[in-house]
C-alpha cells in the first residue's frame, strides 16, 4: 500500500510541475502526457507540434506562462475527453505562427458524443481552461454538438523569453 501511495504522489507531482515541461519545453512534455493518457485509457492520440523553438526557427523558447499554458489546456482538454466524451480518438495540435506576429494555437478535437452547447461555460474544466487563458490574454473557442464530438481552440500572444533567458529551476521532486 505504502509502495502504490509513493507512485500516486510522484504522479500527482509530475501532472502539478512536470519536469520535462521546464527542462525540455512544452512539445516532449505534451508528447510525455498524451502517451500517459494513452496508456491509461485505451484512447487512439494524434499529436502535431510545430512549435518554431523545437523545430529550429526560434531562438528562445517560449515564456514559462505560456509553455503552461499549452500543457494545461491540453491536459484539461484529455481529461474532459476520458470523463465525459465517450471518444475513441483524439487530435492534437500545437503551432506557431511562421513569422512570430500571431498567436500561439493549441487545438484539441475528438470523435466523442460531444456536448450541448449551452453547457460550454458551465464544467470547471472548460472554466479552468478559460481562467488559465484570460491570464495569458488569449482566447478559448470551444465547439461541440450532440454525436459530433468537441473541439476546443486556444490562441494565446506569442511571447519568448528574453535572450539568454535559462528556464525555471526545477523543484527537487
Amino acid at each position: 500500500m505504502l509502495t502504490h501511495g509513493i507512485e500516486n504522489l510522484r504522479s500527482l507531482i509530475t501532472e502539478l510541475r512536470p519536469a520535462a515541461l521546464d527542462e525540455l519545453g512544452p512539445e516532449p512534455a505534451v508528447r510525455a502526457l498524451a502517451e500517459r493518457v494513452r496508456t491509461q485509457s485505451g484512447l487512439e492520440i494524434e499529436l502535431e507540434s510545430q512549435l518554431a523553438y523545437e523545430q529550429g526557427r526560434a531562438s528562445q523558447r517560449h515564456s514559462p506562462d505560456i509553455e503552461v499554458a499549452i500543457y494545461r489546456i491540453v491536459q484539461e482538454a484529455l481529461t474532459n475527453v476520458v470523463k465525459h466524451a465517450g471518444a475513441r480518438h483524439v487530435w492534437i495540435s500545437i503551432t506557431d505562427p511562421e513569422d512570430d506576429d500571431g498567436p500561439v494555437c493549441v487545438e484539441v478535437r475528438d470523435d466523442g458524443h460531444g456536448f450541448e452547447s449551452a453547457r460550454a461555460d458551465g464544467g470547471f474544466g472548460l472554466v479552468g481552461m478559460r481562467e488559465r487563458i484570460a491570464l495569458v490574454h488569449g482566447e478559448l473557442e470551444v465547439t461541440a454538438a450532440p454525436g459530433e464530438g468537441t473541439r476546443i481552440v486556444a490562441r494565446i500572444p506569442l511571447q519568448r523569453r528574453p535572450a539568454g533567458a535559462a528556464p525555471p529551476a526545477t523543484p527537487a521532486t
